[in-house]
């Protein structure tokens, strides 16, 4: 055998891996199509810790603060918590003055930086008032803002026994330019597709780092050890090895602010890269060993989605071989599928992605122009996953800035519009 076929072998059998997922996903995602079912209503019941980390914040702090202290729930029945982490603004002095209580905190020299040390000093500073005044915790960006109903649907999941929730992800800012364009279609994509889909069918959802809310018995059984860059996604995957998959939330949003710089974009996607590649190497054997040990299928699809990276890498690499050898004229390697299947993929895609903007996004958004901006987005991860697995183990952490202080009430019909 000479090293032609042993290249056509490769390639075909990766062709043939790398069709498992996209049927595994194609699968998933119809479920994503139609009306969400409502969660079984409860009256408020349940007691919050609201907690928001920000580091030097005062553009947007006051906006989320104000939306907080607004939220259509009993008042005596959660607290608002601002992590004033390494602030030399007015994030502190701000978040006081609108009732919020502030605790902030300071690194000591070479002391590691980032949100997931500021929320371990903020958790070891409530003690055991945590578990005694809080049954529940929620987490959000300093440049959040949040449906007034958010909370209610927390206590209705969970009354009803889901002990990890993440509310839908939406944009502040999706129309600013095609770069938060991008973020916001896929997020309108993914909320949809993998999201709901997957909490239809029983399968894990994956919090996004904002606008979840953890059980608090769940919290303290895990503890707050989470280190990576992508520290959602780890806790995430902690619950998941305790059989506590995340579950979803359609009717409650949450919307950040999006980056306008594609240079921006890459810096804060790259740090996102680097964090799932951590997480990926930490988790993914862990995962399958519960997979087969116990016949999970919960810990079987956790441990796909950590090794999407990796697909996504041998996908492009598979494709640039075949494209080299069909411009050379050589045939030691070909796709095994005719291109009209890959026609209709994309065709779905455009479906898909036209479906969720047109269903879920409170503003008019052009379809065509959001599917390009997600071509782009999507293919730019490509080098960011390539050059992450070379420097996953940098952390170094550098927080995006933000500057739009939106008001909530620009956010109006949002609620009625989901529903």
């Amino acid at each position: 055998m000479n090293w032609e076929e042993v290249l056509s072998i490769t390639v075909k059998g990766l062709q043939y891996f790398l069709l498992f997922f996209w049927f595994y996903w194609l699968i998933i995602s119809l479920f994503g199509f139609g009306k969400p079912r409502r969660q079984k209503e409860h009256d408020p019941e349940k007691r919050f810790l609201l907690m928001v980390a920000a580091h030097n914040e005062e553009s947007v702090i006051g906006q989320l603060v104000d939306n907080l202290n607004n939220l259509d729930y009993p008042k005596e029945l959660y607290e608002v918590c601002v992590i004033a982490d390494n602030c030399d603004d007015k994030t502190a002095k701000i978040s006081r003055k609108l009732g919020a209580t502030v605790i902030e905190h300071f690194y000591a020299p070479g002391e590691p930086k980032g949100k997931p040390y500021a929320i371990k000093y903020a958790i070891e500073q409530y003690g055991d008032r945590l578990k005694k005044d809080f049954d529940g915790i929620a987490f959000f960006d300093a440049d959040n803002l949040v449906t007034v109903n958010f909370l209610r649907e927390m206590n209705n999941h969970l009354m009803n026994g889901d002990r990890l929730i993440q509310c839908y992800l939406d944009s502040k800012n999706p129309d600013d330019n095609w770069v938060s364009l991008s973020y916001a279609a896929s997020y309108y994509y993914m909320n949809r597709s993998w999201q709901l889909a997957k909490y239809r069918i029983g399968l894990g959802n994956a919090i996004g780092g904002t606008g979840f809310c953890v059980d608090t018995k769940l919290f303290t059984e895990v503890g707050w050890t989470a280190r990576s860059l992508t520290e959602d996604l780890e806790f995430t995957m902690q619950c998941l090895l305790r059989g506590v998959p995340a579950k979803w939330c359609h009717f409650a949003r949450v919307f950040d602010e999006k980056p306008q710089s594609f240079k921006a974009s890459c810096v804060q996607r790259l740090r996102w890269a680097r964090g799932h590649w951590d997480v990926c190497f930490k988790y993914t054997h862990k995962l399958l060993w519960r997979t087969l040990r116990r016949f999970d299928i919960l810990s079987f699809d956790g441990a796909l989605y950590l090794i999407n990276p990796g697909k996504i890498i041998l996908n492009a690499l598979t494709a640039i071989i075949i494209w080299i050898s069909i411009f050379t004229d050589s045939h030691w390697s070909e796709a095994i599928f005719p291109w009209q299947l890959w026609i209709t993929m994309i065709l779905f895609q455009f479906i898909y992605i036209s479906y969720t903007i047109i269903v879920d996004s409170k503003k008019k958004l052009n379809v065509l122009w959001s599917f390009i901006t997600i071509a782009i987005f999507n293919l730019s991860y490509i080098p960011l996953f390539v050059w992450s697995l070379l420097t996953f183990k940098n952390k170094s952490w550098n927080p995006t800035k933000h500057t739009r202080g939106i008001e909530m009430n620009e956010m109006e019909n949002v609620t009625s519009k989901a529903q």
